[in-house]
């Protein structure tokens, strides 16, 4: 039976109850308990609080969730954008204390963060102490009774954020107070499955709002919209309003629950429930924290725990892009919901992409730059490229095409570098709460370069001249993450060519270099050069670059905390018939970590000896240049000619197996211990 809930079949008691508002009396504001280290009601001014970011706070008398007075933040053009404040000597690093805030969003629904902003020495970390979910005109409270100060954290500052939106918000009640203490705060509004109203009853009303819902496809917040989904099946449709009127009519006494098995991730007929994996759970049997890609996290790929054949790879290789996709990147969009069509003018290219399942259109330009004589049986290779700038002519010179997504190496029209999560691809799959609704930006801009690839199968290829079989993807810095990323999860991409991709690419999370001294003289840089600081996990976390990743990647506080490392990103390329060659700068590349990326490629290697190709993984590392420069391409081109066409390079490839990093006074002990204790 539905519990706690109300039936009413009266229009007159419809009626009534839509004329009747009681609304509720503000809590008075106590005096300060002895344990609060402080209490800011905003009842006297918003002392100690400012803006965030563009956003601007000020007290108002227009909402508050006790007293008279909250504070007003508004202004906001991003979600970090919120109200700080910096925390006074009372507050030590590697003790506990209890926070609070009780929040009230202005319109709209997002979760909202109360966020520790501090210096670990060589960084600013944002931790989130406490998250809630939040809706229009509902008081929240946001509250950890027991959050530790990280060690050695320095400069702490306090603030109030959104994760994903940038509406304005009220906040109110910001309370410290010692370890363990409760702090009171707004309850949590009942939820009920077809009250979504929140009246605490299931009426026409609500059936009102549920078919207005369905059929516009909105509805006022997360909460709303969960209500409507009365049969659970993560829909809200024609289904969930024919059981709201059997049980408003009498026919039943409770909803028919009609969820299917939870599934989070789903490959062919296996199924992968993740919910809690924590680093070590993939560790190397060494215990040294590197996770082992031979080992397999669950029995849902395979019935064994190890991999030992190469069928077991590609089992293995699923799991692993599954975690990914999970904890990391977002969802992928493969593609079969997708539509492409194409216009050419000139050396211009449009691409047309219409969501098949939703009706919805969205359109982003490209560039093309064709060779003067192509070179190569079946037509030319096409390099696509996140980006411009990838020294085209270089490639065209040798017979290759090049497209590249319109705009410029700043920026890149498939979707906005940014949180608001804007652009072609959100129009067509808009960010949203679950996991399966999110995909990040690095996967919005790697989905780009697959429309291009289904515009060439789909006849642009043809037009002009181009093989698309033999098609490589590359791009640099935030884009050569990217391009990783796409290499990993669009195996129709013969060769995939990161560049400079650091942290979030192919760099590892648990190698860094900073305070190290290189000798760079083999390729005409410094003798001793010393690296600075490089990018940590937590720098991907910050406002600036926390939308090329899905929420839960802000779960994770440290490189160690995360179950995977970029070996195995890399690992996803290792196939009989595709090819991986990284691309990096040793010197005044210092955040992007190229000694990091060649111990990462020295593990990925295991995997593609295991298979019996590796010939088919290659690096360059350059002397400097954060980008795709003329030597990189013509490393590039010679080795997809050779293993691809079977043409002789004027090079020795052999330097391709190795870099700078090799060097006996460069080598580092930990890049030959890190994978010793590997299986394979």
């Amino acid at each position: 039976m539905i519990k706690n809930r109300k039936r009413m079949r009266s229009f007159a008691a419809v009626l009534a109850l839509s004329l009747i508002s009681a609304p509720s009396a503000a809590l008075p504001v106590s005096a300060a308990d002895p344990a609060y280290l402080f209490q800011d009601t905003f009842e006297s001014g918003a002392g100690d609080w400012t803006g965030r970011g563009s956003a601007k706070a000020a007290v108002t008398t227009d909402a508050a969730y006790a007293g008279k007075s909250s504070l007003y933040v508004t202004g906001r053009t991003e979600s970090w954008h919120g109200t700080i404040k910096k925390l006074s000597s009372d507050f030590t690093a590697g003790k506990a204390y209890s926070f609070s805030a009780d929040v009230c969003l202005a319109s709209g629904s997002d979760t909202i963060a109360l966020t520790l902003q501090y210096s670990d020495g060589t960084t600013t970390i944002y931790d989130k102490i406490a998250t809630a979910e939040g809706s229009a005109d509902e008081w929240v409270q946001v509250a950890n009774p027991s959050y530790t100060i990280p060690a050695g954290a320095s400069n702490l500052q306090l603030y109030v954020e959104t994760v994903s939106s940038s509406g304005n918000f009220y906040v109110d009640e910001i309370i410290a107070a010692a370890d363990g203490t409760a702090i009171d705060g707004p309850k949590p509004v009942p939820f009920i499955r077809g009250d979504l109203n929140a009246d605490e009853q299931i009426n026409a009303v609500d059936f009102t709002l549920a078919k207005q819902g369905i059929l516009s496809g909105k509805f006022d917040d997360t909460r709303t919209k969960k209500a409507c989904d009365v049969n659970q099946d993560n829909r809200q449709d024609l289904k969930d309003l024919v059981q709201i009127v059997h049980f408003l009519t009498g026919e039943t006494d409770d909803f028919t629950i009609e969820k299917p098995e939870p599934i989070d991730i789903k490959i062919g007929e296996r199924t992968l429930h993740y919910d809690g994996i924590k680093a070590q759970n993939t560790a190397t049997a060494s215990g040294k924290g590197i996770p082992d890609p031979f080992i397999f996290y669950t029995s849902d790929f395979s019935d064994k725990q190890t991999v030992e054949t190469p069928e077991d790879w590609v089992a293995r290789a699923d799991e692993i892009s599954c975690m990914y996709e999970y904890y990391m990147y977002g969802k992928w969009r493969d593609g079969s919901d997708d539509e492409v069509t194409y216009e050419i003018k000139g050396n211009s290219m449009t691409i047309h992409i219409k969501r098949k399942s939703t009706g919805k259109t969205a359109s982003f330009p490209a560039n093309i730059n064709l060779p003067k004589e192509v070179r190569h049986e079946g037509g030319a290779p096409v390099i696509i490229g996140m980006h411009n700038n990838i020294a085209e002519s270089t490639a065209t010179s040798r017979g290759y095409a090049v497209i590249t997504i319109g705009g410029t190496i700043l920026s890149n029209p498939v979707a906005d570098d940014s949180t608001a999560h804007k652009g072609p691809f959100y129009t067509l799959y808009p960010y949203g709460n679950s996991w399966e609704e999110q995909t990040g930006v690095l996967m919005a801009w790697s989905w780009g370069c697959s429309k291009i690839l289904d515009a060439l199968y789909n006849g642009a290829a043809q037009e002009l001249n181009i093989n698309p079989e033999n098609a490589i993807v590359t791009g640099v810095s935030r884009w050569g993450k990217a391009t990783a990323v796409c290499g990993a999860f669009d195996r129709r991409f013969k060769m995939v060519a990161p560049s400079c991709s650091g942290a979030g690419g192919l760099a590892l999370y648990r190698y860094m270099s900073k305070g190290k001294t290189y000798d760079f003289s083999s390729k005409g840089g410094s003798s001793r050069y010393t690296y600075g600081d490089n990018e940590p996990l937590g720098s991907l976390q910050s406002s600036g670059e926390r939308g090329w990743f899905n929420d839960r990647f802000l779960q994770f506080r440290s490189g160690d905390d995360f179950p995977l490392d970029q070996h195995m990103l890399g690992s996803l390329v290792a196939d009989p018939n595709r090819y991986l060659f990284i691309i990096g700068s040793c010197q005044d590349e210092d955040w992007v970590n190229a000694p990091s990326m060649w111990c990462s490629y020295l593990g990925m290697r295991h995997v593609w000896d295991f298979l019996g190709i590796s010939d088919h993984l290659a690096i360059n590392i350059h002397k400097s240049g954060h980008a795709v420069i003329e030597e990189d391409v013509k490393y590039m081109c010679a080795y997809f000619d050779y293993h691809v066409y079977g043409i002789e390079p004027p090079m020795d490839l052999s330097a391709l197996q190795t870099s700078v990093f090799d060097l006996p006074q460069n080598k580092d002990p930990f890049f030959d211990t890190f994978e010793d204790n590997w299986l394979h």
